[in-house]
Order: C-alpha cells, then sequence, then structure tokens
C-alpha cells in the first residue's frame, strides 16, 4: 500500500478507535435508502433555532467481581456486577437528573442462588442464563443497563424533552429521542455518497436515509467540531431515530441537534475522546462511575459477605 498520508487519533487507545478502519469503513449489511428526504445529495445547513430543553442519556456497567456456585464436582460460573444511568439536563443551565444504580448477580447453567444484601448500600439482584461463557455473563448484564438507560430515555422523551441516548437508539415510540453515535465501524453510505459526509463543516448534516429490517431508523452524518490533521471521520457522528416518527418530524429533529450539538463538542485537554464525546455525556460518565462506588471496596464486601454466608441456596 502506498503511503500518501498519516494520522495520529486524538482518542485515548484504551477506548479502541473511533473509525474501525482497514481499507475505508466496511459497508452496512443493511439495505439503505439514501433518497428518503431528497435526491439532491448534498450538505444541509439547517436554518438557526432556539435552544430546546435537551437531556442527554448514558449509562455504565462494571463487573465487581467473578463469581462461581455449587460443589467441588459441579460448578456455575457468575458474576457480581453493578449498572447505573442518569441523565444531564440541559435548559441554559446543565444538570444531573434521574441517576440511579442497580446491581446484579448473574450466574449461568440455569443456576439462580438468592443472595442476601452485604449491606444496606450493596444489595445484588438476580438473574440466570442458560449459557456458561463469561461473554454470556457480560452480554447479561449489559443487557441490564441497556433496560435502565431505554427506560429513563423513555421516559423523559415521554415528557416532551429531546432526548439524545448515547449509542444506537433502541426505543421505537414517536417520542423525540435521538441515537448518538460517535464511533464508527461500517458506512451506510455508497463510494459515491460519502464525501459529502467527509466534506461537511460543523453545523452542517447530510440528507437524512434510512436502513433497518428489525429497527427500521431515520439516520444522517453530522459534523460536530473541526478536526484538522486527524482522520477523515473525526468529529463526525451519525444519529438517528425511530421511523416511527413521521419523516417530516425526522427532519425537524435533525436540523435543531444539527445545529445545536457542536456546542456541546469537548475538547482534547478535558476528554481523551474529544470532540465526539459530548461534554454532558462526558460529565454523566463520570457521575455514574463515581456511583458505582470504589471497586475494590466493593468486592471486599461481596468476599466478605460471601464467606459470612451471605448466600443462601435458591
Amino acid at each position: 500500500m502506498t503511503v500518501d498520508q498519516m494520522w495520529v487519533e486524538s482518542w485515548s487507545p484504551e477506548y479502541g478507535s473511533s473509525s474501525e478502519v482497514d481499507d475505508g469503513l466496511a459497508p452496512s449489511e443493511e439495505e439503505v435508502d439514501l433518497y428518503v428526504e431528497t435526491a439532491d445529495w448534498r450538505a444541509l445547513s439547517p436554518e438557526p433555532s432556539s435552544s430546546p430543553l435537551v437531556a442527554f442519556i448514558d449509562g455504565v456497567d462494571r463487573v465487581d467481581a467473578r463469581a462461581f456456585v455449587g460443589h467441588s464436582m459441579s460448578t456455575a460460573p457468575g458474576l457480581f456486577g453493578s449498572v447505573a444511568a442518569g441523565a444531564v439536563v440541559v435548559d441554559g443551565r446543565a444538570r444531573f437528573e434521574a441517576c440511579e444504580v442497580q446491581r446484579w448477580s448473574v450466574f449461568g447453567d440455569g443456576v439462580a442462588p438468592r443472595v442476601r444484601p452485604f449491606s444496606a448500600a450493596i444489595t445484588y439482584r438476580g438473574r440466570s442464563i442458560p449459557g456458561t461463557r463469561p461473554e454470556e455473563l457480560r452480554y447479561e448484564l449489559q443487557k441490564a443497563r441497556s433496560d435502565l438507560e431505554e427506560d429513563l430515555a423513555r421516559r423523559l422523551a415521554r415528557g416532551g424533552m429531546l432526548v439524545i441516548a448515547d449509542g444506537p437508539l433502541r426505543v421505537r415510540e414517536p417520542v423525540n429521542l435521538v441515537g448518538y453515535i460517535k464511533s464508527h465501524q461500517k458506512t451506510y453510505l455508497s463510494p459515491g455518497h460519502a464525501p459529502v459526509a467527509l466534506g461537511l463543516t460543523p453545523g452542517e448534516r447530510t440528507p437524512i436515509f434510512s436502513f433497518g429490517r428489525i429497527r427500521p431508523r431515520y439516520s444522517w452524518y453530522t459534523r460536530i467540531a473541526p478536526a484538522p490533521h486527524q482522520h477523515p471521520w473525526a468529529a463526525i457522528a451519525r444519529c438517528e431515530v425511530s421511523t416511527t416518527v413521521e419523516l417530516r418530524r425526522a427532519i425537524g429533529l435533525a436540523d435543531v441537534v444539527t445545529h445545536h450539538l457542536p456546542r456541546f463538542a469537548s475538547r482534547g485537554f478535558w476528554d481523551t475522546r474529544a470532540p465526539q464525546n459530548l461534554v454532558p455525556i462526558a460529565s454523566l460518565e463520570r457521575k455514574l462511575w463515581s456511583l458505582l462506588g470504589n471497586r475494590e471496596l466493593v468486592m471486599r464486601r461481596i468476599r466478605s459477605g460471601v464467606m459470612a454466608g451471605g448466600r443462601a441456596d435458591g
């Protein structure tokens, strides 16, 4: 391969990459309709609009301890994990709202042991799965986090807020709920359409397109900040709304979000995933991690609780 140019990504390496690039982004396997909004595929600049009442949603999850249950000849694997979700509501000022922590014990092989509270503040509810692989246990914990995020997003959106949820959209309701995808593993654009996204300036977006057989969505790309000397997809985010929303309303949401997102873009000196990791979301993540408590202390409480008979057979 001939090297014409080199970029160093601004994201800290422990977060992976903002673009999973091989020889360009892999094309999506979804059937994409690029001409939902217009046949004139060019950068769009929304008209200025007043600041909406907006809630940014995110969640975190953590494995507190690995565990096994059974007897010496037969054991079932499990884990103790914590999840949290919350919102930053912006209405001229920013405030944390509806932050909640849940703790779950997840065991495989269909085993569902009852776990007594380890303390007044550390109580684990039980979940059981048929599988036994570590990634299956981890997925179940992540599902608990997703459920918590979705419930919160649905509740705030039904209350009339514009909700921007970090990550792909899962809620299928005709509400003002926008999924915000800050990293790219694939592209939904053809080679002839991708240059429009790559050429966006802050506050511009592509026309809306649609895809998704199981979860049909309207989607668009937008640039939230300049990104000189970085990979071409840096500072470009993809947003999506459910197709249960009327197209005219989806276009309105796309315009409002595109116009206002740049003012929430983070800076490299403050956030190692700048600029795509929006300031309210980054602040919320830090708040939620603090609510989970110190991992070593939580693990110590779990171990001492189990040794003292904190588990009851289910």
